[in-house]
């Protein structure tokens, strides 16, 4: 007997209490029936009191569960199901429970080694083998009260975690192994390939490759440098292991991705044929610039080429998507791109970017960066120096800004809730001199928020957010809400936004969108998905003299909506002749004659944040260049352009090329900070990375730490702590189990601040499954000995021959409930009985 909630028998002295009660009880009982009367409650008060202490009754048990884990991936392919029904055919499960589970990188638990044999093995996800998932899934599968049993049939090629042998011990889990032989196959794979972790520009650098082969055959080799052939040999393999040499040379690429495939007849796995590494060439400083019109570039490629910096640029669309291309270069100028080009996710990877890897980030203004640009709000603001909202100048013109939101049945969920967050946005950007209407529209329009002074913020975003999917669509009754909201108010400058994801009932768009423009009102329209009606919202724009926007990605509404509210409200825009005016010296400003320098013709008014440092301004004070650190990274905000529109004069300016060159090396990512070297291992599927630092005077740094950030193939970023080994030394071991680059950032640390980084790169090749590696039965046969299991055991004496009990618990306090039942309802008839 066990009681699990001992403190409740502390309510057994309110029998004292009832006692008293029967003795002095006015109840017309007497003699036999009182006192029968006073022992059926006192046996309901106890049954109950014990009941809530939570008794058990403990007894032991000889029946035993079994789950059979059947391999299932890759390296073993049907292997492991063969012995399996060998193994099923003797066995005598003692009338155990049993059944079935087919693992790899996934488990999944089945009835019978039928239902496992006809199921689909795509399920189980055979590209690698996760051991401890599979019995950590298969522990949780027994129930409580059995003798538990498991028989494991794998090769025992683990490409997971350490499985928790103390938790099976702990559960009293036998493990039984049957090892299994993969089958012999014709097989050529390349096992890895080495090459240094870093080089200058033009320096030879060797590539090492290590090829196996199950057979003597033929077979073509091909080195690839990020992504193309450079190098091809036909070669005789023996059986076993075969090396391999290249040689190349650095060119003007930063980050060198080579790879090593291998091709044969004789062959049956392509996931193995190919591996690579990462190598990163120290040459000149690479910068990448993304502008929404390449041609206007060449002014500035021109002026860095002739600085000795390499300058590359892309359109929009060719924005890097993947850290591996991001870390070609050692800074990166966005100019004039609109957020609303990016996506969300490369946004956050230009964060990564500058914060975990020390890269530079440098914005150049125009019409279509900023707060113009739709930038307010986006993980971009977070990384400038400057903020893209502003306070309006007295003398800037109201406006009165109208939202036009559908809110029919097809905007439900993350579209609504994107639509209201842009709407509040739009309304933080206004002044107190503008005014601001929000008009819902289904087949009705509803003036959520009435035209009102934008400085009334906490009601506006309360009423915004009061917003709830409704109907059908009609646009020409939102129209002409918003028209209604309009007209009369005195603002310099009406605008209205119309947002919908649908097409409209037909209306009498043009009569409302003409009407509007003699009220000299401008419309612009954002159109959401393809069901949108693209012909109608852009006609609509045209007619009203406004923009027309298309976007499939809901989270660019913000920055369309804020982008929108800034072009409509004609202050972020200030252009006339004006000079730079240096702040102070400062380093990568000296030498450029200032006293030489032309006007330039206009820029974007932004404020300087509290950290950051302006270093030159315009001649009414307002930021012109301003720096900050980011995390690693150095970021910069040029608020005027480089191109033939505002900079036309500083284009023939002496000094236009070695200003934006000084700028450019002061921002860019240097290979370190000081003098640390890392390392790169292979260790079967990990990767040890050793990191030896040194400080400026060449002594091992004292009372410093360190950690990696890694940013892996997807994108995803970790931090993984370094461990001392020796002075000036340390060390850290990640899996090398993902296909593609691997950036990574040491960083060491002296009393909290940086001393010291380093970039390095990590190319993985394909999955440990897919190795070839011979069985690991060294591993099997300490989980089974660890475990109390045995190697290869006899199916047909190996369960009747356990002797292992197991303790079963059974609840008491049903039992106790009905007795307390039973003595109500004796009570009861004891005093209704009649005499």
């Amino acid at each position: 007997m066990e009681i699990l909630r001992p403190e409740c028998l502390w309510l057994l002295f309110v029998l004292a209490p009832l006692w008293w009660w029967h003795k002095h009880s006015l109840a017309p009982l007497r003699g036999h029936r009182k006192l029968k009367a006073f022992l059926a409650r006192v046996l309901v008060v106890i049954a109950i009191i014990f009941a809530l202490s939570d008794p058990r009754w403990m007894s032991i048990t000889k029946k035993q569960e079994v789950l059979l884990l059947v391999d299932q991936s890759a390296s073993v392919g049907s292997a492991a199901l063969d012995s399996a029904s060998a193994f099923l055919e003797t066995a005598d499960f003692a009338s155990s429970e049993v059944a079935w589970v087919a693992f790899a990188e996934r488990g999944r638990i089945f009835k019978t080694l039928d239902d496992l044999n006809k199921a689909d093995s795509k399920l189980v996800e055979p590209d690698g083998t996760r051991l401890d998932g599979v019995l950590g899934l298969a522990s949780a599968a027994f129930r409580p009260g059995r003798v538990k049993s498991l028989v494991l049939f794998s090769d025992g090629v683990n490409t997971g975690g350490s499985p928790a042998i103390e938790s099976l011990k702990a559960a009293d889990i036998r493990v039984h192994v049957v090892p299994v032989i993969p089958p012999e196959v014709p097989e050529v794979l390349v096992r890895h390939v080495s090459a240094p972790v870093s080089v200058r520009k033009d320096e030879p650098l060797g590539i090492a490759a290590s090829l196996r082969s199950t057979l003597a055959t033929d077979a073509k080799v091909s080195l690839f440098r990020n992504g193309i052939r450079i190098s091809s040999r036909n070669i005789k393999l023996k059986v076993g292991d075969n090396d391999l040499a290249f040689e190349d040379r650095a060119g003007n690429e930063k980050l060198l991705h080579y790879e090593v495939l291998v091709e044969s007849e004789q062959d049956t796995i392509a996931e193995n044929n190919q591996a690579g590494t990462a190598v990163l060439s120290q040459g000149p400083s690479r910068v990448l610039l993304i502008t929404d019109k390449p041609e206007s570039a060449r002014y500035l490629e021109w002026a860095l080429r002739q600085e000795g910096l390499e300058l590359s640029v892309r359109p929009a669309h060719g924005a890097p998507t993947r850290m591996d291309d991001l870390q070609n270069f050692d800074a990166l100028i966005l100019d004039n791109v609109p957020a609303s080009d990016l996506t969300r996710e490369q946004m956050d990877l230009l964060q990564t970017y500058v914060r975990d890897f020390g890269g530079g980030l440098l914005m150049l203004g125009g019409d279509q960066a900023y707060g113009l640009g739709g930038y307010f709000r986006t993980p971009v603001e977070d990384l400038l120096p400057v903020s893209c909202d502003f306070s309006k100048e007295e003398e800037a013109p109201s406006l009165a800004l109208a939202l036009v939101i559908d809110r029919s049945g097809s905007m439900s969920g993350e579209k609504m809730e994107l639509a209201k967050a842009a709407a509040k946005a739009s309304a933080d950007l206004l002044g107190p001199k503008d005014y601001i209407s929000v008009v819902a529209f289904d087949s009705e329009a509803y003036p959520v928020v009435p035209i009102q002074s934008a400085a009334n913020s906490a009601a506006i975003a309360s009423e915004i957010a009061s917003i709830t999917e409704g109907g059908g669509t009609d646009i020409a009754v939102g129209m002409e809400e918003a028209l209604r909201q309009l007209n009369g108010n005195d603002a310099k400058i009406k605008h209205v936004i119309i947002l919908t994801d649908g097409v409209s009932t037909p209306g009498p768009f043009y009569e409302l969108t003409s009407e509007m423009v003699r009220g000299n009102i401008t419309a612009s329209t954002v159109g959401v998905g393809e069901g949108a009606d693209m012909d109608l919202l852009t006609q609509i724009a045209q007619w009203g003299n406004g923009r027309f926007y298309q976007t499939n990605d809901p989270s660019t509404i913000p920055q369309i909506f804020t982008k929108e509210t800034m072009t409509a409200s004609k202050s972020a825009i200030q252009e006339f002749p004006f000079l730079a005016k240096p702040v102070r010296a400062v380093d990568f400003l000296e030498g450029v004659p200032w006293d030489e320098a032309p006007f330039l013709l206009g820029y974007v008014k932004t404020k300087p944040k509290p950290t950051s440092e302006t270093w030159l301004i315009t001649e009414r004070g307002d930021p012109l260049l301003t720096t900050w650190r980011y995390g690693l990274g150095t970021t910069a905000a040029f608020t005027s352009d480089a191109r033939n529109r505002w900079a036309v004069e500083w284009l023939r300016w002496p000094g236009f090329g070695k200003f934006w060159s000084q700028l450019l090396r002061r921002m860019s990512r240097p290979a370190s900070l000081g003098l640390t070297e890392v390392e790169l291992s292979n260790e079967g599927k990990n990767v040890l990375i050793t990191v030896n630092a040194l400080d400026s005077e060449e002594l091992f740094p004292s009372n410093a730490s360190g950690e990696l950030k890694l940013s892996d193939p997807s994108g995803k970023v970790t931090s993984v702590p370094l461990e001392k080994v020796l002075p000036g030394r340390w060390v850290a071991t990640i899996p090398n189990v993902q296909r593609g680059i691997t950036s990574g950032q040491v960083v060491l640390e002296k009393n909290g601040e940086p001393f010291d980084a380093r970039f390095f790169t990590v190319a993985s090749g394909y999955s440990q499954e897919f190795m070839l590696e011979p069985p690991d039965t060294k591993f099997l046969e300490s989980l089974a000995g660890q475990t109390g299991g045995t190697v290869s055991p006899d199916p047909a004496t190996i369960f009747s021959n356990d002797t292992r009990t197991a303790s079963v618990e059974v609840e008491l306090w049903p039992w106790l409930l009905l007795v307390a039942l039973l003595g109500l309802v004796c009570d009861v008839g004891i005093r209704r009985w009649p005499n």
